[in-house]
């Protein structure tokens, strides 16, 4: 089984283009909501409070997602913290996730930071979903119901993308202009060839 990780820069499109595969019967893993359910246990609770104090808890003493987000995402070092904490959590679950899913030719694993985190080395190969910024822009402010300044904050966090780019196996632009579904099917076209 090929073990295929799909990044870019957030708002790029990536959960669009795993969707597309999905409807193509391949099993994605979605590295953001998987890693948000480590929040609820215990040990990481006490661990990110040890880290980062109460305050980026809720009245319930769970973790408030919003508080966390502003607070890494204004510091890089808090930033590296989390994903330090979290990050061999998710590697783990991925590997085990993969096991149940042997028989299948290829998984996907969608991720914004694989370059950043280093995880490029899991995967047997990589596509970097693309779009121009104008756009990233305008989406991340769209679903976040964010100002453009928070959303330029947010994907300056993420532009170490771009040497991604260099070294994915396959680009998709989703730029409006190309057929993403075309695009998307022929690397599925590609990976299942490869087995």
């Amino acid at each position: 089984m090929l073990k295929v990780g799909v990044t870019g820069n957030i708002g790029s499109g990536k959960t669009t283009v795993c969707r597309i595969f999905e409807h193509l019967e391949i099993d994605v893993y979605y590295s953001d909501a998987r890693a948000k359910q480590f929040y609820h246990d215990v040990a990481v609770k006490q661990q990110i409070n040890n880290l980062f104090g109460e305050e980026v808890f809720d009245a319930e003493q769970n973790v408030d997602i919003k508080k966390m987000a502003i607070r890494i995402f204004q510091n890089e070092n808090e930033l590296q913290r989390l994903n330090n904490l979290i990050h061999p959590l998710v590697v783990n679950d991925f590997q085990k996730w993969c096991e149940e899913r042997e028989n299948q030719n290829f998984v996907l694993f969608e991720s914004a930071i694989i370059y950043q985190c280093e995880l490029s080395h899991l995967f047997d190969k990589i596509i970097f979903v693309e779009a121009p910024v104008e756009m990233l822009l305008q989406r991340i402010a769209q679903r976040d119901k964010a100002d453009v300044e928070t959303a330029k904050q947010r994907l300056e966090n993420q532009q170490k993308n771009e040497i991604g780019r260099s070294l994915a196996d396959f680009v998709i632009c989703n730029d409006e202009k190309h057929s993403l579904i075309q695009e998307v099917v022929h690397i599925y076209n590609m990976l299942n060839s490869k087995q």
